[in-house]
């Protein structure tokens, strides 16, 4: 039989309750927490023993030592703390004993006052999601694309359910109301930023510079896009030339997706969505352009 057990699981910070309970239930079935954390907990084997865990979340104590001292005192055993300030308790079951003994606090105003330090924590982290999500829906503006997508959506999502989690932290009768919502949010939020990852990896990027000579008898100049991934594009298109010019970007079959043209110096930016391809982006001078007409073109492509 096995001594060690991994389990990996994320709670929220306003169903610490929930985590509680859970922890609990594993003690009946004989796994005892070793060392908890955000995602994962280590587990060991004894059927010997019951216990009933408590937790409690505090970044900034002075002294770590009189801190558990304190809950020692109360009969509570220190087991582990996480990184961003939850510490983990137990105490050895008593079925004879009343409920309120497994109580990490004795009165009301103490709960309140564990609520509120993540509370207030968790406004600020829910503000700062909003900012972002709105930051890059002002980028979106300009050059949108998947990746800005996802995170913006990613944002506003997680800002939203951070704001209500820590209103709801100090309202615990309400807390497991939308526990099934909650999870189906947080599923979609790594979904999202899984999504942005994939496509943050896998954006097609280019640069070109390149000078073309005009000569009647040769097709136009080339210059070729694979695309890997369905996103949106963007062409930046600088062209130089001794000549009216006009730039074409046409997909595989020759359809022309988009023109820009209209003088000697050209300044465009083209905004496409592409499917996974190739792409070509064709240079041609004006019909009545002279043999041996130059021009030097610059072609970017995020």
């Amino acid at each position: 039989m096995r001594n060690k057990k991994h389990r990996f699981a994320m709670y929220p910070a306003w169903e610490y309750r929930r985590e509680i309970e859970d922890l609990n239930a594993l003690s009946d079935q004989g796994w005892q927490l070793e060392k908890g954390g955000c995602f994962h907990s280590v587990f060991y084997r004894d059927e010997s023993v019951r216990y009933r865990y408590a937790l409690d979340y505090d970044q900034h104590i002075d002294d770590p030592a009189r801190y558990r001292d304190t809950f020692a005192e109360q009969g509570w055993q220190f087991v582990s703390d996480t990184f961003n300030g939850w510490h983990f308790f137990r105490k050895k079951y008593d079925p004879t004993l009343p409920p309120a003994e497994y109580e990490i606090y004795t009165d009301e105003s103490s709960v309140q006052d564990m609520a509120g330090r993540w509370s207030r924590l968790g406004y600020v982290f829910g503000t700062v999601e909003l900012i972002c999500a709105a930051l890059n829906s002002f980028v979106l503006l300009g050059r949108p694309s998947i990746v800005n997508i996802a995170m913006s959506l990613a944002s506003l999502l997680l800002g939203v359910v951070i704001l209500i989690g820590a209103r709801r932290i100090r309202r615990p009768e309400t807390a497991g109301r939308s526990r099934k919502s909650m999870r189906w949010c947080f599923a979609v939020v790594f979904a999202l930023l899984a999504v942005g990852l994939v496509f943050g990896l896998n954006h097609y990027d280019a640069f070109s510079t390149s000078e073309y000579v005009y000569d009647p008898d040769l097709p136009p100049w080339t210059w070729e896009m694979r695309v890997p991934l369905p996103d949106f594009y963007t062409l930046d298109v600088e062209a130089d030339a001794d000549a009216n010019v006009e730039i074409t970007v046409s997909n595989k079959s020759g359809r022309v997706l988009d023109t820009m043209g209209g003088g000697q110096d050209l300044r465009a930016r083209s905004t496409l969505f592409l499917l996974p391809g190739t792409y070509t982006v064709s240079v041609r001078y004006a019909p009545d352009t002279a043999p041996g007409t130059t021009g030097t073109f610059r072609f970017e492509v995020d």
